[in-house]
């Protein structure tokens, strides 16, 4: 039998501590894994909580993106959707599938001459008679779950579905709602509105397609001064794709520099021997000529004009130069469009431009029309001044068939005024028309103004304005624009001996 040693009183006690030293230990151990269980309880309550927080303001942040989104794509003023909004909304449509004979439709809606709205009820009563527009448009194109909105300033727009049955129905119905009568404050306000629109039947599905089509026949609705609404048609669409074309051509032909300067003589029958000249854009394209009434506001809708103008400005300057020097030529006018006047800097831009080529200044002549007096009168007057302070003069074209008259001449740095070729083609016939413009001329002499007939082509109108005391002339009698090659052979007839008239 094995003998086990028996234990001392030491290794009891050894053992006995051991473990009591363990058992403090286990209880160490269960009260920090208690405090760290209630930690990580505080913790998980707290990440609970700080999640919640978290979704709060997520949700709240969504709501805020979803204002200020809603905020960026709403017109302020009339609460429709904007230009933004629209053209989004016609890209969903065109892309949407649809029965077979239904088609996207975009009227566009102008407020014609809401400039006189404005000047008669001020800022606050114009904003009102908007605001009463979008709310007539809103209703209409609720009732045929359709959507209203607001392009520009004064253009808005109904987008909608439906086949070509009843639409124009549909298109009268809405111009007849909105020329009714807008009571504000008691008082009876009248809109005259042009209205066109264009569908997918005729124009390409594309949103630019469409926004062309639409824009293009609101364009001639505005031009004809037509009642009712204007339909894009096999004609128009036929323009369009015409317009399109041009657009690439005239691209190309800004790029190579292929617009030309031309010149037409202005007569001074006080002084026969000196002439001016006015400078107009011509455009040789495959021997022929196309007219300026047609890609010069493509030129604008395309963002070319001011560098357009800048070039021909440019060009004319550098080759009426020896003609001014000779003694050829008194003076050359140049036209700038309502755009060229609103660009920043353009009359410190354009007095550099011709200051580079050596044209003096004094002998250029800035032509603008009746239009820059309906786009922002104030920044007009303001860059008319600056234009005059650099040094050259300021005529008013096309005087008598727009919005202008003789008071709001008034305080205008303008040293010609140009008579409309309208006016002196009824002289002959009218003699209330020849009154008038005696009165004119009249007036243009004691204002220390020098008046500029315009559409001169008989001999009798010559002779009449001659009488009438009028100070310069112009018209195919003396010549139609021609290029400077042409002009100089001109100048050779007339050293000749022969006049404008005669060489002609």
């Amino acid at each position: 039998m094995v003998q086990f040693p028996k234990s001392t009183s030491t290794d009891l006690e050894l053992l006995q501590r051991r473990m009591s030293r363990e058992k403090l230990a286990r209880k160490e151990a269960e009260r920090i894994l208690e405090q760290k269980s209630l930690e990580l309880y505080n913790a998980n309550a707290a990440l609970i909580e700080a999640h919640a927080a978290l979704e709060k303001q997520v949700r709240a942040l969504k709501v805020e993106r979803d204002r200020v989104l809603t905020m960026s794509r709403t017109d302020f003023l009339t609460q429709l959707p904007n230009r933004s909004a629209l053209l989004d909304l016609i890209d969903e449509r065109l892309a949407a599938r649809r029965p077979q004979g239904e088609h996207v439709w975009l009227f566009l809606v102008n407020l014609q001459h809401f400039q006189f709205i404005n000047a008669a009820l001020g800022p606050r009563g114009g904003d009102a008679v908007l605001r009463g527009v979008a709310e007539r448009l809103h209703a209409v194109a609720s009732r045929y779950s359709a959507v209203a909105g607001r392009f520009s300033g004064t253009e808005f727009a109904i987008l909608l579905e439906a086949g070509a049955s009843g639409i124009e129905d549909l298109g009268n119905e809405i111009l007849t709602l909105i020329e009714q009568p807008i009571l504000l404050d008691g008082r009876e306000v009248r809109v005259e509105v042009a209205m066109a629109a264009a569908g997918t039947n005729l124009a390409e599905r594309t949103t630019n397609a469409l926004r062309l089509a639409a824009d293009s026949a609101l364009v001639k609705c505005r031009a004809e001064k037509a009642r009712g609404v204007y339909w894009f048609d096999e004609k128009l669409l036929a323009e369009t794709e015409r317009r399109q074309q041009l657009e690439i051509l005239l691209r190309g032909a800004i790029q190579r520099r292929e617009i030309e300067p031309w010149f037409q003589p202005i007569i001074h029958p006080r002084d026969p021997e000196a002439i001016s000249l006015e400078v107009l854009a011509r455009w040789p394209e495959q021997g022929c000529l196309i007219a300026p009434g047609e890609f010069l506001p493509l030129a604008e809708d395309m963002g070319q004009r001011v560098a357009l103008d800048s070039w021909l400005v440019q060009q004319a300057c550098i080759q009426a130069l020896p003609w001014l020097r000779s003694g050829r030529v008194r003076e050359i006018s140049v036209n700038v469009s309502p755009r060229d006047l609103m660009a920043p800097g353009f009359a410190q831009e354009f007095a550099a431009t011709v200051a580079a080529t050596g044209f003096p200044l004094e002998s250029l002549v800035v032509e603008v029309t009746e239009a820059v007096f309906i786009e922002n009168l104030d920044l007009m007057r303001e860059q008319l001044f600056e234009l005059t302070r650099t040094g050259v003069r300021i005529a008013l074209d096309d005087f008598g068939t727009g919005y202008s008259n003789l008071r709001s001449l008034v305080g205008l740095p303008f040293s010609k005024i140009k008579l409309d070729r309208s006016l002196i083609g009824e002289m002959e016939t009218s003699d209330r028309v020849a009154m008038l413009v005696s009165t004119l001329v009249q007036w243009a002499r004691a204002s220390n103004l020098e008046i500029v007939a315009e559409g001169v082509e008989t001999e009798m109108q010559s002779i009449l304005l001659k009488s009438l005391g009028c100070s310069s002339l112009q018209g195919y009698l003396f010549g139609r624009a021609m290029s400077a090659r042409n002009l100089e052979k001109r100048f050779e007839m007339l050293a000749g001996g022969a006049s404008w008239a005669q060489a002609s």
